[in-house]
Parts: structure tokens; C-alpha cells; sequence
């Protein structure tokens, strides 16, 4: 009998497997409790061992390695193996590490998993060898063994390779690569392990990218041409990006980087080259922030080279060769930053994307092939042989995604840009809608058990949901008399069918949704129905609007039970999951979606019910108290924690009542400000001889148009003791501006929200476009929220920027009075100092506004001293202005800064925290208190000097808190000395709460 590897007798591989064990009992020595372990360290024993061991794989292949011989063998030749690596023999090592290489690739890793550990830890220590015949084939081993590793021993691997300083030697060994004196291999071998330790490892992500010498070699190879190390390259940055730090440190001198990146995505790139490219701007584009970076960078590029990889391959035999579709595959995962509006998006449509979407639905396509068409009937019957056709179904959802995206971020003129591309569009458009209203028809037979047709349904409805509510007049006319072309016969029934099941999930008293599938599709079906004033009326002679609302309160009652409801592809694979500091804007379509469709389907109801002549009390009186519980709801739903989308069209639909714009809080501080005159510097004077007194500092950020012309310009910041004085500037306002509409106007400018009556509305909507009040503006006159927009904040912080310091009244100075690297873009003050604005202050601080009134030399300096820390002074002047106060460092950073630096960041809020005890300032503590307590959660050895620190202020509810924190660590705390430091007082606080953790079970 012959092996299937080389024509192996069963007699010459018996006769290999003798040998092998006459090498092995060489050095085996009996050990504890009599076990067998190969132990010898004579050179010439090893190497004879090696090769034995080395001719005996030489029989096998991963397709015989279920032999009997080979499976009996493992354990010794591991074992064999593991001793000879660990005595690191220079003359033997590098032949063993070699033989470990066939070793992984002829035995499947589940048999291997149990020797893994051992291999690691002998081929990790071997990783600083200077010998390029050694640490090579080590590299290549260790690379092998970890991208099998099972994840439950990811955590041991990790302390092997901290203990072993693996990171650290193969760091150095990139770092000392210089083309010649090395090989091509051996770099890319050292990047690929790299890159693998990476992938798994986040925790080893920061000490690659924060290594500044390693990241200029890996600059100046990746402009070599030399493609391998190009590809190697791309590599180890694509495993850096996984870290949100490193992508944005990689950005921020990222030029070449991106340039190289493009040109291995290029046509005439090799295959691998192009792939890992693709990859790389997947990752570089995890977060919208470092996308538009990304994109600002190289943004038509980019795009041209991302459309042409997905317009551009062929068939061979009529199919897809299975490296062309893993091409296709990134390609389409790029194009996904359509989902993020930019000036990408004009490029996408210049280099023909609907040509290149097309490619990927209709076989052999070509754009002339579309001419004929004479009747949107004749492209229907068309668009339904090429669905039945079902060409490249693994891409379709990619397609449908793109399209939509496009559509939803397209500018209101868009089909001046569609440069004949309108017949592609127009196909894709209708490919849609039939989908769509397949999936409509199909009802209770979706099954979203078969992923790819659930996602099919799902990416082609939404798509079709974001034609129909395109900004573009063009696009979003053609999806409505598409879609009501198509949905002409059976439209009701189904219509009727959707209701139906709509109507059952709240009366049904379930908290979970009966078939998320189903349930998406309905939601946007009737969103998408809602738009088609015949199907409109319809739906609310069905009821429909009530049926949303109980839907809508239904979803609130029971979010946390609810789960995502995508089943489209995800730009992320699995590995991709491991991501780690990054701080990524919420899509639209992601949080809280379903609560998004329904809310799109109630607002086109809505703006149907008040199209006709009694709107008003047809919805409130017909309907009993269905007005009062609508705005209850969406009240509820706008200042809520929802995503950005079913807020934004919670406020949309409010506008119909008279409810316009968000309520912040910061708003609801400055509205104080506001109706507070002894705070204002300006008052506005009318003809009829009424008032109104502002604060220049605010108009000056949210109406400047409302300023006289002087006083928007930049003057001198320093602060003269008139300024610290309160004096007000009288403006005489046109006898044309009407009082209520300017005071309307004033009260958004100042929180943000505005109720307005409709005998007012027509008199300040041309006020609000006069003065540029583009959210105003928007909700007045009813138009949709775009597609992604965020909720609009109230930019306060523009205040303390140099174009308007010149209205700051009064200077903050820190306890420190040098801090290195200080300096001020504001003024001429060489000491630490923050500029900043009375009626700020005042409007976040009760104590603060006494002392500006008290009459007393305090309230007329121009400074005021604050007993906090630069960096404590720099939050909290943030906080003021945003209400927010700023978080620490994150994830890498925050892991990787030493004890010193971390206790640094936490004084501040602790600082704060004593002084918003002073200031009485309830809220604000309980903001830094969280800060601290969240710092301590991942860094309790910090626990100790908080608790000396906060005992120092007398902040004893904070000591508590911090003592809670201490009592998982006690005993190691009281055994390595401590807590000798420590008044016993407080010593005894920690053991009681270490011994009430003991007791509840911790």
C-alpha cells in the first residue's frame, strides 16, 4: 500500500517511524511519577533527532495525516521538539524551527491545540535572535500556530508573550531592517507576525504605533517598490488601524501611507496587493471622523480606484474565480462610506457607480444594452428576468446598501451631476422597488433563517426608503412612480397585510418582536406607502397613524428586549470585531431602527392629515385625545437617548404641532441667562417702545446677524476694568422686525427650542433666513431631516475661540503658575490663564452669579482665581461652555500611561469634584464623580492615593466610594505595604468594605 504523498510504501514509512523512535529514546528521561519526557541536550543527539523527525513528516501530507503512526506520534515529537527549541542550540534551532513549520501544516490544528503553548513559549524566546536562519523560520512557526490558536487560550499565549517580550524583539527586529542586508523575506515574515499579534491582541496595538522610529521605517519601505514588502506593509498598518489611535496617529501624517495604498489597489497591482489595500481603507474608515480625514486626503483617488475594481473583472467559464469575488467582496465593503456624506460622494457618481453596481446584478452587462428600453413597463419585465436570474446574490446587499446611501446623501439638484448616467440609475432604481415589493408580497414566508435572501429584503427595502426620501427631486420622483407603477395590482391587499401585522405586535402583549425580518420590511413598506398620497389616505382609513403611535410606545416600553434588526452585511468581518478605541458616530439606520422607520412613516401622515383643509381638528377631535398622546410620545422620543435619527424625526413631526428644535441642557442654563436682565450687556429697543436685553457673547455665536456690524469684529482681548464692569449697549431695532417673531427667534438662539404659534410662524421664517438660522429655518418650513444629519448642539465653545474672545469679561487663573509649553493665541499673558465670560459662568453656577452681583471688589476684578490645576482649569472651563466634561484618555492610551500620569489626570477631577462642592455645583460633582469612579473601575491600584487625595478635601463620600473600590485588591494592598501609609482611620474603612465584599460573595 502507497501513501498519497511521494509513493510511501507502508513498509518505508514504518521503517522512518523506526528510526525516528531509535533517534527519540535517545533522550527520553523518565521524570516524576515515572512520566516519559524527552530530555537531552547533547548537539549531535538533537540535530540526528531533527532530521529523524524531519524524514518521517517527509511521508505525509494534511490529507494522510490521520495515520495511526503520525496521530501516536505527536505527543513525542512535540515534545522532542519543545525541549530542543528551549535549549536554543544555534546550530540545531533553526533546523527545528523548520521542521515545526511542516509540522503545522501537515497536522490539522485540533490535534496540535495541546502542544500550542509549549511551541509558543520555545519559538517566542527565539524571536531576538541575530541569526536570520533562526528567527526566520521561528517567525513563520509562531505566525502559523497563533492564527489557529483557540480563543480560550488567547489569554495564557498573552502572558507568554509579555514574559518573553515578544512584542519588543520582533518591534526591533522591523526597526533594524535595511534592504540588502536582509531579505524581502524576512521582513515580511516579522511584519506577518506583527500584524497576527496584533489582529488578536489589542493590547499590543500601542506599542507599535506609539513607536515613532519603527513607524518611519515602515514609511520609507512602503515607498520602495518592491511590491512584497509593499503588501507587508499594508499589513501591519491594517492591524494598526484596528486601534482608533492608531488609525488617527497613522492620519495625521498618513499621505504617503495613503498614496502607497492607492497604488496597490491600481489594476496593475497583484491581487494580494490590491485586497490588502481595499482592506486598509475599510479600517482607516471605522470612524466617520477618520473617514473625512481619510477622504479629505485622497478623495477622488480613492474612489476612482474603488469604482474600477468593482466595474472592472471578467468570468471565466461563466463563473467567478474565487480571488476576483474575495476583490469584488472589499471593494464593495470600501464603497460602504457612501453611508457617511462627503465630497466622496460626487466622485462615486463621476466615475459611473450606477454602471459599476450594475455590473454586479446583471450578467454580462453592458451600459448600451439599456437604449432600448422605451416604457418603464418594458425595463420592469426586464428588471424581473435579471432578478430571476440571481446573478452574484452574495454581493446583492452591498449593491442595494450603495444605492441607497447615494440616494440618501444626494444634494436637491443632484441630476446635474448624473452626466448620462441616468439610464444605469433609473435600472438600479427599479431592480429595487422589485425586491422591495417581492418582500412586501412574500409577508409571513420571509425566512430569515436564509441569511442572503433575508438580506436581500432588508438592504433592497431600505434602499428603495432612502430613494424615496432622497434630498434629490430626480431620484426620489423616479422611486415614487416606480414603486406605485409596481405596487398597482395588489397594493391594498398587501398595504392591508402590513397594517395587519403592524397592528398585532403591540396589541399582542409580547416584549420581543415576533420576526425581526418581517417586521423591518412592514415598518419600511409602510414608510415607503406612506409617501404615495393614494396609499396614504388608505393607510389612514386603516387606522394607521394610531397603529404607529402604540408601535412607537410599544418600542419604548421595551427597547432593551429588542435586538438589531440588520441583516445586511456588515463592513467588519469577525476578526475586525476586535476593534479597540474608537469612537464611531452612530449610523442612522444601526440604533434604535426600527423606533427610525415607524417615526418616517408617522411623519408622512402627519404632513398628509395637515395637506388637507381642517387638519388641525380633524386629528385632534376626530380622534379624541390622539394629538395630546402624539406629542406626548414624541416629546418623549426627542429628549431621550435614542439614536440621532428617531429624534431628529420626533422633532420633525413636532413641528407640525408647534414644538421646534431640541431641549438641551446647556439651552435650558443660558435660557436663565436670557430672562435674567441683570446679566445682559445689550439691549434690543422697538419702535413701540418695548425691550429686550441679550448677551452679546451669545448672539455673537448663535445670531450674529443681530449684532451691529463693530461688534462682530475682532478688537483687543485684554480686559479692562469697563469690561469687567456690567454697562449695556442700547440698538435701536427697524420698525419692520416684529417684537413676537424676534423674541421667538432670540429664545431658540439662547436654548436651542422654540414654541411658536401659527399666527407667528409667517413672520419669523423670513427673520430666521435673514439671520441664517438654518435649523430654525428647517423645522419651519417643515422640510425633512437629512439623512444622517446629528442632533444640532448648541456651539457655546465658538465663544473662546480668537475670532470672538474679544467679548470675554473675565480671566480664570489656575493654582499653578507655570506650566511648560503654555501659550495663550488670545493675548500677551505669559502665566497659565483660560478667557472666558461672566454670564457663562453665572448661568452653570449660583455661586458664581452672587459673587458677580455682590457688589463686593470680587465682583469687579477682571480675574478670578480658581483653586484647581491647569489641566483641572482646562475641564472645567469645557463643561461651561458644552456641559459636558471631558473624559479622560481612552482605551491604548489610557492602559499605557504610568501610575504618575494616570493620578495626574484624576487630581483634576477630584480638584473639580471639591470645588463643585464649594460652588455648589450638584451636578457637575456627580459628572466627576463618575469620571473617578469609572478611572478607578479599570485601574484600582489607583485606589489608595484617590483615597489620600480625597481625604485631604474632606470629600468623604468620595473616600467611601474609593475604599469600595480598594476592598477586591485588600490583602494585596495590606500585604505589599501600602496601606502602612495610610491613618488608620481610613485603613479600617478599607477592611470594612473589603470585608462586605467578602461577604456578598465577591
Amino acid at each position: 500500500m502507497a501513501s498519497s504523498k511521494g509513493g510511501h510504501t507502508t513498509a518505508h514509512i514504518n521503517t522512518l517511524h523506526h528510526r525516528l523512535y531509535h533517534a527519540l529514546n535517545l533522550g527520553f528521561r523518565v521524570c516524576d511519577e515515572k512520566e516519559k519526557k524527552w530530555k537531552c541536550t547533547d548537539i549531535e543527539i538533537q540535530r540526528h533527532v531533527v532530521k529523524s523527525i524531519s524524514a518521517f513528516l517527509d511521508c505525509f501530507s494534511r490529507a494522510t495525516a490521520n495515520n495511526r503512526l503520525i496521530k501516536d506520534s505527536i505527543s513525542d515529537i512535540a515534545g522532542a521538539l519543545v525541549f530542543i527549541l528551549g535549549c536554543k542550540n544555534r546550530a540545531v534551532v533553526g533546523l527545528a524551527a523548520n521542521v515545526v513549520i511542516r509540522l503545522i501544516r501537515i497536522v490539522p490544528p485540533s490535534i496540535l491545540q495541546s502542544y500550542s503553548l509549549d511551541l509558543v513559549e520555545s519559538l517566542a524566546s527565539l524571536l531576538c535572535c541575530q541569526q536570520f536562519d533562526v528567527s526566520l523560520p521561528c517567525a513563520v512557526a509562531l505566525n502559523a500556530i497563533l492564527v489557529n490558536v483557540r480563543e480560550t487560550k488567547e489569554k495564557e499565549v498573552w502572558k507568554i508573550f509579555e514574559d518573553e517580550k515578544t512584542v519588543v524583539s520582533v518591534v526591533s527586529n522591523l526597526q533594524d531592517f535595511s534592504e540588502g542586508s536582509m531579505s524581502v523575506e524576512w521582513f515580511q515574515e516579522m511584519a506577518l507576525l506583527l500584524s497576527t499579534i496584533m489582529l488578536k491582541w489589542p493590547q499590543s496595538r500601542y506599542s507599535v504605533w506609539n513607536n515613532p522610529a519603527l513607524m518611519g521605517v515602515l514609511e520609507s519601505v512602503s515607498q520602495k517598490p518592491d511590491m512584497g514588502l509593499r503588501v507587508a506593509t499594508l499589513k501591519l498598518y491594517s492591524s494598526l488601524a484596528l486601534c482608533g489611535h492608531g488609525a488617527s496617529e497613522l492620519l495625521d501624517n498618513g499621505k504617503p501611507m495613503l498614496d502607497m495604498m492607492i497604488s496597490c489597489m491600481e489594476e496593475s497591482s497583484s491581487q494580494n496587493a490590491r485586497i490588502e489595500g481595499l482592506k486598509l481603507a475599510q479600517r482607516l474608515a471605522t470612524g466617520n471622523r477618520e473617514c473625512l480625514k481619510m477622504i479629505n486626503m485622497c478623495s477622488e483617488s480613492l474612489v476612482k480606484a474603488t469604482v474600477r475594481t468593482m466595474g472592472k473583472w471578467f468570468l471565466s467559464s461563466g463563473k467567478l474565480e474565487l480571488d476576483q469575488m474575495s476583490l469584488l467582496v472589499e471593494a464593495c465593503k470600501l464603497a460602504l462610506i457612501t453611508r457617511w456624506e462627503g465630497q466622496h460622494h460626487i466622485y462615486f457618481w463621476k466615475y459611473r457607480i450606477s454602471e459599476a453596481l450594475l455590473s454586479l446584478v446583471v450578467e454580462n452587462f453592458h451600459s448600451q444594452s439599456l437604449d432600448g428600453y422605451v416604457s418603464l413597463e418594458e425595463e420592469i419585465l426586464v428588471a424581473e428576468k435579471v432578478l430571476n436570474a440571481n446573478f452574484l446574490p452574495s454581493l446583492r446587499s452591498y449593491v442595494w446598501d450603495i444605492i441607497g446611501f447615494l440616494a440618501a446623501h444626494c444634494e436637491e439638484e443632484f441630476d446635474s451631476i448624473l452626466r448620462g448616467d441616468e439610464l444605469c440609475l433609473n435600472f438600479l432604481v427599479t431592480c429595487a422597488c422589485l425586491t422591495f415589493s417581492r418582500s412586501v408580497q412574500k409577508g409571513y414566508q420571509i425566512c430569515q433563517n436564509d441569511i442572503i435572501s433575508a438580506s436581500h429584503s432588508e438592504s433592497a427595502s431600505r434602499a428603495v426608503l432612502m430613494m424615496i426620501y432622497s434630498p434629490s427631486k430626480y431620484i426620489s420622483s423616479r422611486a415614487r412612480v416606480t414603486l406605485s407603477f409596481i405596487l398597482e395590482e395588489g397594493g391594498e391587499q398587501n398595504l392591508n397585510s402590513l397594517v395587519n401585522f403592524l397592528s398585532y405586535i403591540p396589541s399582542s402583549g409580547g416584549y420581543i418582536l415576533p420576526n425581526i425580518l418581517q417586521t423591518t420590511v412592514s415598518l419600511v413598506g409602510l414608510a415607503c406607502y406612506s409617501s404615495i398620497p393614494q396609499y396614504a389616505s388608505f393607510i389612514l382609513r386603516k387606522q394607521g397613524l394610531e397603529i404607529l403611535l402604540s408601535f412607537c410606545s410599544w418600542y419604548q416600553r421595551n427597547w432593551e428586549n429588542i435586538g438589531a434588526s440588520s441583516f445586511a452585511p456588515s463592513p467588519q468581518s469577525i476578526t475586525e470585531k476586535r476593534i479597540c478605541c474608537w469612537v464611531c458616530t452612530e449610523d442612522w439606520d444601526n440604533k434604535d431602527a426600527f423606533l427610525l422607520y415607524a417615526l418616517l412613516a408617522l411623519a408622512e401622515l402627519v404632513n398628509h392629515s395637515f395637506s388637507g383643509q381642517n387638519h388641525a381638528e380633524e386629528l385632534s377631535m376626530k380622534s379624541g385625545n390622539l394629538k395630546d398622546r402624539l406629542c406626548t410620545t414624541l416629546k418623549e422620543i426627542r429628549d431621550g437617548t435614542y439614536g440621532s435619527g428617531p429624534r431628529w424625526y420626533a422633532a420633525h413631526i413636532l413641528s407640525y404641532f408647534g414644538y421646534y428644535g431640541f431641549q438641551h441642557k446647556l439651552g435650558k442654563r443660558l435660557m436663565g441667562a436670557y430672562e435674567d436682565e441683570e446679566c445682559s450687556d445689550m439691549r434690543l429697543l422697538f419702535a413701540s417702545g418695548n425691550s429686550a436685553s441679550v448677551n452679546k457673547v451669545i448672539i455673537a455665536v448663535r445670531c450674529p446677524m443681530l449684532l451691529p456690524p463693530k461688534e462682530g469684529a475682532h478688537s483687543s482681548s485684554t480686559i479692562s476694568a469697563e469690561k469687567s464692569r456690567r454697562t449695556v449697549q442700547e440698538i435701536r431695532m427697524s420698525a419692520n422686525v416684529d417684537i413676537l417673531a424676534l423674541v421667538k427667534l432670540l429664545e431658540f438662539a439662547y436654548s436651542g427650542y422654540v414654541e411658536v404659534e401659527s399666527t407667528t410662524l409667517k413672520k419669523l421664517k423670513p427673520l430666521a433666513k435673514h439671520c441664517k438660522a438654518k435649523v430654525l429655518l428647517q423645522m419651519l418650513c417643515r422640510r425633512r431631516p437629512k439623512w444622517g444629519s446629528s442632533i444640532p448642539e448648541i456651539d457655546i465653545p465658538l465663544a473662546i475661540t480668537p475670532k470672538l474672545i474679544h467679548f470675554s469679561d473675565v480671566i480664570l487663573v489656575p493654582k499653578e503658575t507655570n506650566v511648560a509649553g503654555f501659550n495663550c493665541r488670545m493675548c500677551s499673558l505669559t502665566s497659565p490663564h483660560a478667557h472666558s465670560h461672566r454670564v457663562i459662568l453665572s448661568s452653570g453656577c449660583e455661586y458664581l452669579r452672587a459673587l458677580f452681583r455682590s457688589g463686593m471688589q470680587e465682583s469687579h476684578l477682571d480675574r478670578l482665581n480658581v483653586p484647581v490645576s491647569w489641566l483641572g482649569l482646562t475641564k472645567l472651563v469645557s463643561w461651561f461652555y458644552s456641559d459636558e466634561l471631558p473624559n479622560p484618555p481612552s482605551g491604548c492610551k489610557w492602559n499605557n500611561m504610568d501610575t504618575e500620569a494616570k493620578l495626574d489626570e484624576l487630581q483634576a477631577y477630584v480638584e473639580i469634584y471639591s470645588l463643585s462642592e464649594w460652588w455648589i455645583m450638584e451636578e457637575l460633582q456627580n459628572d466627576c464623580a463618575h469620571v473617578i469612579l469609572s478611572c478607578l473601575e479599570s485601574a484600582r491600584e489607583l485606589s489608595i492615593k484617590t483615597i489620600e487625595l480625597a481625604a485631604s478635601f474632606s470629600m468623604w463620600k468620595l473616600v467611601e466610594a474609593a475604599a469600595n473600590h480598594a476592598a477586591p485588591i485588600y490583602h494585596q494592598l495590606r500585604d505589599s505595604g501600602e496601606l502602612d501609609e495610610l491613618d488608620d482611620e481610613l485603613v479600617n474603612l478599607i477592611r470594612t468594605a473589603a470585608v462586605q465584599f467578602s461577604q456578598q460573595g465577591g
